[in-house]
């Protein structure tokens, strides 16, 4: 791992992310402690990986959180970027303009309001009777004014060692599952899934078919989930966790970290995710949706945020 890169000179004066920087560990300060953050694209540390991956995270004073946008299926791009990417970017941008002591239903009113621009942007796209064009993400964050810890979707943290949000939803597990079960049937090597994966292709109109599923209150409860995509989300299916007083360290990671490392850094992240790679690279170990394509370092961009309080 390269040594960890300092920003906290550029940060002095606003003490909030000036702007990501990939593929290297990251070192900043903000009022209360320390951050570490190491973020990368599937693609790896090049350029035009950085342009597309859709993993993102921000911090400042008032607020940490690590947001992952979801992998297109419609084949839909917007002024030339996927659906996750515009929606890391929005979220991204909320939480630069909240203000310090912004509650969750604020946050999440902001965020929709964005979309509601970026909507009205493409009239002539029906957004809510075609939820895959919906770009989508996941978002976990940590609110320091209100110390509560408030996650839709998949992103996960640990907290003072204990780990917080770590229920796969129904779906990703059906479709995991059947991916796995077509690989094995079809007696695929790794190489023939990394070449051409027929597990996925096999279930890509069942992953297109789940959005159907998506913050709708009618569908079938075992079916529903919920994501960050403009529409409401019922305020019970929003996880919330309440803290007495700032947690001496909080984990924030996407779900292309697979599983929490003995150590507490990110240096400990990246070692088990080496692990967890080289071990299972085409997910069928560990079942999921989508493994190590040819080209790519890994099965998903994946980005973590640690807190260390003073």
């Amino acid at each position: 791992m390269k040594t960890i890169l300092s920003i906290a000179a550029l940060l002095a004066s606003t003490s909030c992310l000036a702007q990501v920087i990939y593929d290297k560990p990251v070192s900043a300060t903000i009022k209360s402690g320390s951050i570490e953050y190491f973020i990368q694209g599937k693609a790896g540390a090049t350029p035009s990986g950085n342009a597309k991956c859709e993993d993102g995270l921000y911090f400042s004073d008032h607020f940490i959180a690590v947001f992952d946008g979801a992998t297109d299926k419609s084949g839909k791009s917007y002024d030339g970027k996927k659906g996750g990417r515009v929606a890391e970017e929005m979220i991204e941008g909320v939480f630069k303009a909240l203000p310090p002591d912004a509650n969750k239903e604020e946050v999440l009113v902001r965020i929709n309001l964005a979309y509601q621009d970026f909507y009205r942007a493409h009239p002539d796209m029906d957004f809510v009777k075609n939820p895959l064009w919906r770009p989508t993400a996941t978002l976990i964050w940590y609110s320091f004014a209100r110390n509560e810890l408030v996650a839709i979707g998949d992103s996960k943290a640990r907290i003072d060692g204990k780990p917080y949000n770590n229920k796969a939803k129904l779906v990703d597990v059906l479709n995991s599952d059947l991916r796995v079960k077509v690989i094995e049937q079809l007696k695929l090597s790794e190489a023939d899934v990394a070449r051409n994966d027929l597990g996925r292709y096999y279930i890509l109109p069942l992953l297109e078919r789940q959005s159907e599923f998506q913050n709708n209150p009618k569908a079938p409860k075992a079916l529903q989930y919920w994501a960050i995509d403009g529409f409401p989300i019922p305020p019970e299916e929003v996880a919330v966790w309440h803290f007495d007083k700032t947690p001496k360290l909080i984990e924030l990671s996407s779900d292309g970290y697979e599983t929490y490392p003995q150590g507490h850094d990110v240096k400990s992240y990246e070692a088990a995710f080496a692990s967890f790679l080289k071990e299972d690279p085409q997910r069928v170990k560990s079942p999921s949706t989508k493994g190590l394509q040819e080209g790519n370092v890994s099965f998903d961009d994946r980005s973590v945020l640690i807190y260390q309080g003073k």
